[in-house]
């Protein structure tokens, strides 16, 4: 059982997370208090020798664990204080997960891809640019192509580039797509053939405990929230998986992996802020329940 008086936050911006509740009751069948941590109901008081972070009259600085569930913070302002209230808690003791460092390293596409790469992990071949004349040219020589913004989660802006898109006009697409996704930079991969599925891992402390295949999905992408479909998956990728959470420094990370038509496995994402409501679905197990007892010290 977990320590005494052990206290975990379960940092979420929507309210009403499913992801959060579970938590919470599998927590408390183990005896651990844990409190929903809103990040727009925070506040953070400074003066001399002294930073308290509060929601509610409750100091978060009392807390043993937060997990980051989601970030949230689509603005600039609202991201850097995130960033900043997180980094605060950690210099007080609360141990984080998944650490500061490591959601923005996940956070950024482009330095995620750096990372995996530095792993010796499979990779797409990929481009990353500021320069819509560079990209231009990757679009002509590796059509179809995924574009994807340099930040982003949910599969938002990931877009398939096709052969018969008229290249005549791929500057003006290329610059639409940035304004409203990339913000000034340009994330290109090679497309992979593939049998029309991917595979989400889940990886807690270095342990893959669940898996599934995606099939479906609006476009490109394969999200649950994109309208993707899971199913039980029989493809063995834990070593890569974890290697890949590994290689982001990350304790809870959810690892998209996919195969090509000859069965070679290719890594394409790791994100910091995993949910699992699709993997629940395909899984006999409460993953939860799972999680809470690897982080409660069970």
């Amino acid at each position: 059982m977990a320590k005494p008086h052990f206290e975990v936050g379960l940092f979420s911006s929507d309210p009403y997370s499913p992801r959060v509740q579970s938590l919470t009751t599998a927590f408390q069948n183990r005896g651990v208090n844990a409190i929903q941590v809103i990040p727009w109901k925070i506040a953070r008081t400074g003066s001399t020798n002294t930073h308290r972070v509060a929601t509610g009259g409750k100091d978060l600085t009392d807390l043993d664990l937060l997990l980051v569930l989601d970030l949230g913070a689509t603005e600039i302002g609202a991201f850097f204080n995130r960033v900043g209230l997180l980094s605060a808690l950690a210099e007080s003791g609360v141990e984080i997960i998944n650490s500061v460092s490591s959601i923005l390293l996940m956070r950024n596409k482009a330095e995620t891809m750096r990372k995996l790469i530095s792993a010796g992990l499979p990779v797409p071949e990929t481009l990353i640019t500021e320069s819509i004349d560079i990209a231009v040219d990757f679009l002509r020589s590796h059509t179809p192509c995924v574009l994807k913004p340099i930040t982003g989660f949910g599969g938002q802006g990931v877009q398939l580039v096709k052969r018969e898109f008229d290249l005549e006009n791929i500057h003006d697409y290329l610059k639409i797509h940035s304004q409203a996704y990339g913000k000034g930079a340009f994330l290109l991969q090679e497309y992979i053939e593939n049998p029309g599925y991917d595979v989400r891992a889940l990886v807690v402390e270095g342990e893959v405990i669940a898996t599934m295949k995606r099939i479906g999905g609006e476009g490109i992408t394969r999200n649950i929230h994109a309208g993707g479909l899971p199913r039980k998956n029989d493809i063995d990728v834990a070593e890569l998986a974890i290697g890949a959470a590994k290689s982001v420094r990350g304790r809870l990370v959810g690892v998209d992996i996919i195969p090509d038509l000859s069965g070679q496995l290719w890594v394409l994402e790791a994100n910091a802020t995993p949910g699992w409501s699709g993997l629940q679905q395909v899984t006999d197990f409460d993953i939860s329940d799972r999680i809470a007892g690897v982080f409660s010290r069970d």
